[in-house]
């Protein structure tokens, strides 16, 4: 028997320097990810993402007035009927904490809830979804099955609240989107059956720097 006083034999005294180890590196590991939470910087762009631009809500102003009126209230995510509306993160420079949508997620159904609860006017005050101009909605005829001949699908056009007038279709239930009806509000994009990548996505011409 090893007495209080004694020291520990050799190999229970590497035992415990090793689990402590494991504690301070765990402790560490922990500490980081909370700092990496504020201070992560911006995420690079899938390539497409970064093509097709950022898709605000409707009634949105121009990218850099829409940047200066928004104050990050918050109000219009939770006036949403989708809850379609996101907020950038903290990590994300001067986009950080104004609305954004993903429509590949979750679709914007044209409530127009939100142009009605902004108080900065960032989002403009809208009284018809034939008003809203989010964006047009584009076809990658090389992804959709319609178009290259491994399906007949029509999803978009089933789920489009303008149809017949913003998505037409032909043969084999090809979509055409047409830009002069279309109000880029993604449910075409959510409800696509493509899922690597959707073979129809809103181009919104909102850059992302």
């Amino acid at each position: 028997m090893v007495e209080a006083n004694e020291p520990l034999p050799r190999r229970k005294f590497l035992t415990r320097i090793g689990r402590t180890g494991v504690r301070v590196a765990a402790a560490g590991g922990l500490l980081y990810g909370v700092q990496s939470m504020f201070s992560r910087p911006p995420a690079l762009r899938p390539v497409e993402e970064a093509r097709m631009g950022i898709l605000r809500p409707p009634g949105a102003l121009a990218e850099e007035s829409f940047l200066q009126a928004c104050i990050r209230c918050e109000l219009c995510a939770q006036a949403c009927d989708t809850a379609c509306i996101k907020l950038f993160g903290p990590w994300e420079g001067k986009l950080a904490g104004s609305p954004y949508i993903a429509a590949a997620d979750r679709a914007c159904n044209l409530c127009l809830q939100c142009t009605e609860v902004c108080p900065s006017g960032a989002l403009g005050e809208l009284f018809a979804k034939t008003e809203v101009r989010m964006g047009t909605a584009v076809v990658d005829e090389r992804l959709c099955v319609s178009h290259n001949g491994t399906g007949a699908c029509g999803a978009c056009h089933t789920i489009c609240p303008l149809r017949n007038k913003a998505i037409t279709q032909g043969l084999f239930n090809k979509p055409t989107v047409h830009p002069e009806h279309c109000v880029g509000c993604g449910l075409c994009e959510e409800a696509c059956i493509v899922h690597e990548r959707k073979a129809i996505q809103v181009s919104s011409g909102r850059s992302w720097s």
